[in-house]
């Protein structure tokens, strides 16, 4: 209470907070409209018109007390503003209180003169007279809001409402000056508005002083019925100024550009240029060499699950334009005799493509099909601190181009026809790599609607850096995940639309996204190195000798040993041609010897292409040495990723530790504060900090051996003493998780000769993949075995198993492949683990495999490494 004045204390808003808002809420003019568009859809209007006029202009009178107006006089870029009272102008200043230029109460006009307007209109409900002032005018005033986490009422034509922030008008500011609405409920009814300046604002100290005109019972000769809103005096005009192909462009950065997911048709007039908004039309995506389709649902078990159908069209196998020599020859090898037939019954074999079910030429567009469903389960993140919801039921579709075929000069295969380019050129889209660079990217849309995301959100640059170029690309691929307010209601926009909150069901619903992509990159891939490993079995000879890099190279030492043999008997048979040619010359046979003479010219022709040889045979030592200086470059690229994995999994160690050694620290100097420390209560803290320190110092002993200055020494390694001093150092991370390590041998069985650090990397990646899939078991798939890692020792190595879920089926074959991995896409690394560990282990001449050891899920679950290669014995 402020007692001088005896007036009550109250929370006033300054008027500022209103541009304040409508800045941070709203990120640029186009967002600006798609809100009020959004406002049509929940309206029930069928449709929305945009109408944009640059070089329009009129005026706005109002009338009220001078008390209320004449301290609102600050001009906008495009809005003048004036003042009179009766017949005579006023100059107003900020000090006219003191000239006493006009009283107070007495009434006086405000001229807004404008030039450019934006208006958005409806033909939706209206907005009854009474409800201008208690929704429309009250900031993050909503009548659509629901309650947190339940689904929102829906509208009288079944819609569920897009808004519900109550915020979404203040971002018009970015469009200009002057806000009007005008509202009628029915054909026969009248008209009411509402107008209120941005600029004013500026101006007012708190947001009750701001002048507002509403308006009621107006005239409706046009008998319209609807919403319409509209900004007088346009900011940054230039902007509208290449008039509707600018502006269609933009907005269709927000809207659906997708055919197939438009519900509310949204029509620009630009300075009356008229378009619609819908960009990407069926005939473009029909340009599409693959596209991917997926169902979030759930399935006939009652489990929810994702369907994926991925779908190759026969262009994308064959060579593109621009295709090296040997991209051309394989297609031709692959196409040339039997039109994909073989190619079509190689991909449909069971045993070649387990993850999938293949069709082959499902229709007469595509050249095949491949599907999977991947559960739930599968798909669930595991972390304890982490958890993720089912979002409900949502579609998406990936569009994979190949930007070769996509150009001006391109192949009767690809090339629109004439149908296609007329529905092309009437929906003013013309088909070129730019179009498709321009519009790539992954949307997410709500009921048509698209909810804006931070660039590439999905990760699709990811697979740039993974080393595989099989897989999708940024530039490459445009798509959508298709949402809907009615079964999605979980997912809540971030009230600067600018994607959504992070709660549960957002974090299922990335984690299903991620799953998406990696079935789009690894279906890809995989029907695409089939096609590789095919087109070498139509080589002649190669089904019975496979072609590596040092086989090459023993066949051309071979030829070019051939080559030099051959030209020794080039000479021989040179110098007989010469011999014979002179008798033949002496005895003056002239037919015979036109005969000699051209052989003779063919025999030292052949004879000075053979003298190339000896150059030959340099150039494929030099190769050679090229060759095995690469071998060992892509060793130690080998052994420094094997250092990455593992130090990627100390650092996830080190985060453990750190946070328990902070609440530790945290308690101790509580104690001190509050004067309780004493050796007792201190020591119940420090224990646990000296423990986590030991386990630092553990798991980075772990590292040490991996790093490049020990790469070459080779050991002799007692394996029991070998995996006994790796279970000491992971105890702690062991211990945490509640896992038993087991180690089934005795000191002195198995010896072994090898590099250390190579060694530890192979054992540490494959007791980590055990550490995540038991603890997977038990979080998600509900395995209530104890958990535990098994490590026997063997006369030629060891083998490490454990008691979690097993390998899946699908995986069997490919486990040990580069990129693949069998976690889900939310939480798997580069999938690069196994594939290491079998080439650190091939650098010895050693291997690693997958036993077809069954658990009691009927699932392989034993991995072997074999070290026989560098056994030195033992006492068994």
């Amino acid at each position: 209470m402020d007692e001088q004045n005896n007036q009550p204390d109250e929370i006033k808003v300054s008027a500022r907070v209103l541009v304040q808002l409508g800045e941070e809420l709203v990120t640029d003019a186009e967002q600006a409209i798609l809100e009020c568009v959004k406002n049509a859809y929940d309206a029930d209007s069928p449709g929305c018109k945009v109408v944009i006029r640059t070089k329009a202009s009129g005026f706005i009178d109002q009338d009220e007390r001078a008390g209320r107006l004449l301290d609102f006089g600050e001009e906008a870029e495009n809005v003048r503003v004036t003042f009179t009272k009766g017949e005579e102008e006023l100059d107003v200043s900020d000090d006219w209180r003191e000239k006493k230029l006009v009283e107070a109460t007495h009434f006086v006009r405000r001229r807004l003169d404008w030039t450019g307007h934006i208006t958005i209109e409806d033909t939706g409900d209206g907005i009854p007279a009474e409800n201008l002032r208690k929704s429309w005018l009250t900031i993050s005033g909503s009548y659509k809001r629901s309650a947190e986490g339940k689904q929102k009422a829906k509208t009288r034509l079944g819609r569920t409402p897009l808004g519900d922030k109550g915020v979404g008008r203040l971002g018009s500011m970015k469009l200009g000056d002057i806000l009007k609405v005008e509202t009628s409920t029915g054909e026969d009814q009248p008209l009411a508005s509402a107008v209120f300046r941005w600029a004013d604002c500026e101006k007012a100290e708190t947001i009750d002083q701001i002048p507002v005109f509403v308006e009621t019972g107006l005239p409706n000769p046009d008998r319209f019925k609807g919403t319409r809103v509209s900004v007088y005096g346009l900011k940054n005009v230039g902007q509208w100024a290449n008039g509707a192909a600018a502006l269609k462009l933009s907005l269709a950065t927000l809207v659906s550009p997708f055919e197939a997911k438009v519900q509310f048709p949204v029509t620009v007039d630009v300075d009356r240029d008229k378009t619609s908004l819908v960009t990407v039309t069926e005939t473009l995506l029909a340009r599409a060499v693959a596209d991917f389709q997926f169902k979030w649902h759930t399935g006939p078990a009652g489990v929810p699950e994702l369907q994926c159908v991925a779908r190759f069209r026969e262009r994308l196998f064959r060579a593109a334009i621009g295709s090296s020599k040997t991209q051309k020859q394989k297609s031709n090898d692959v196409f040339g005799s039997d039109e994909g037939a073989g190619l079509l019954k190689w991909l449909s074999d069971p045993a070649r493509m387990k993850r999938y079910k293949v069709v082959p030429r499902p229709s007469p567009e595509w050249f095949v099909e491949v599907t999977q469903t991947i559960p739930w389960l599968n798909i669930k993140t595991s972390g304890q601190d982490v958890k993720a919801e089912d979002p409900g039921p949502f579609s998406g579709a990936f569009y994979y181009f190949n930007l070769r075929d996509i150009s001006t000069d391109e192949t009767a295969d690809s090339a629109p026809t004439d149908s296609e380019a007329d529905t092309e050129a009437a929906a003013g889209l013309g088909i070129d790599r730019a179009t498709i660079k321009r519009m790539a990217g992954i949307s997410i849309l709500r009921d048509g609607f698209r909810v804006r995301s931070q660039g590439d959100w999905l990760r699709l640059a990811e697979a740039m850096t993974t080393g595989s170029t099989y897989q999708l690309r940024v530039h490459n691929t445009l798509g959508y995940f298709a949402l809907t307010g009615e079964h999605n209601y979980k997912l809540v926009e971030k009230s600067d639309r600018e994607s959504f909150v992070e709660n549960d069901a957002y974090r299922g619903f990335n984690a299903i996204a991620l799953e998406c992509r990696t079935f789009a990159n690894e279906s890809l891939e995989a029907v695409r190195r089939a096609m590789d490993k095919y087109a070498t079995q139509v080589v002649p000879g190669a089904i019975n000798r496979p072609p590596t890099a040092d086989r090459s190279f023993d066949v051309v030492e071979t030829t070019v040993e051939g080559a030099a043999t051959a030209k020794q008997d080039a000479q021989s048979i040179v110098a007989a041609l010469q011999q014979g040619l002179g008798l033949v010359e002496r005895q003056d046979g002239v037919g015979a010897t036109d005969v000699l003479k051209t052989a003779l010219q063919k025999a030292q022709t052949v004879q000075r292409k053979l003298d190339l040889g000896a150059h030959a045979s340099s150039a494929v030592r030099m190769l050679r040495q090229e060759f095995t200086d690469s071998k060992e470059r892509m060793l130690s690229l080998y052994e420094s990723a094997a250092v990455g994995l593992s130090a990627r999994g100390l650092a996830h160690e080190l985060r453990t530790h750190i946070v328990e050694i902070r609440r530790r620290i945290v308690a101790i100097e509580e104690l001190v504060k509050e004067g309780r420390a004493d050796a007792k209560s201190v020591a119940r803290h420090t224990r646990p900090i000296r423990a986590a320190c030991a386990s630092i110092s553990s798991a980075a002993a772990i590292i040490d051996p991996l790093l490049p200055r020990t790469r070459t020494v080779k050991e002799t390694i007692d394996l029991f003493d070998f995996i006994t001093q790796y279970k000491e150092n992971r105890s702690g991370g062991l211990d945490r998780e509640g896992i038993d390590f087991e180690i089934l041998g005795e000191p002195g069985q198995a010896i072994a000769r090898i590099n250390r650090g190579r060694l530890l990397a192979v054992l540490d990646n494959l007791t980590r993949n055990s550490v995540y899939w038991l603890r997977r078991g038990t979080d998600v798939l509900a395995i209530k075995r104890p958990k535990r890692i098994r490590v026997e020792i063997t006369s030629s190595g060891f083998s490490v198993a454990d008691s979690g879920p097993g390998v899946d089926p699908a995986y069997e074959d490919s486990i040990f492949d580069m990129f693949i991995s069998a976690k889900p896409a939310s939480e798997r690394g580069q999938g690069l683990g196994l594939f290491i560990s079998s080439q650190l282990l091939a650098a010895d001449g050693c291997n690693i495999s997958l036993s077809t050891d069954k658990n009691q899920d009927g699932r392989r679950y034993r991995f072997i490494v074999n070290l026989g290669a560098v056994m030195h014995g033992g006492n068994k």
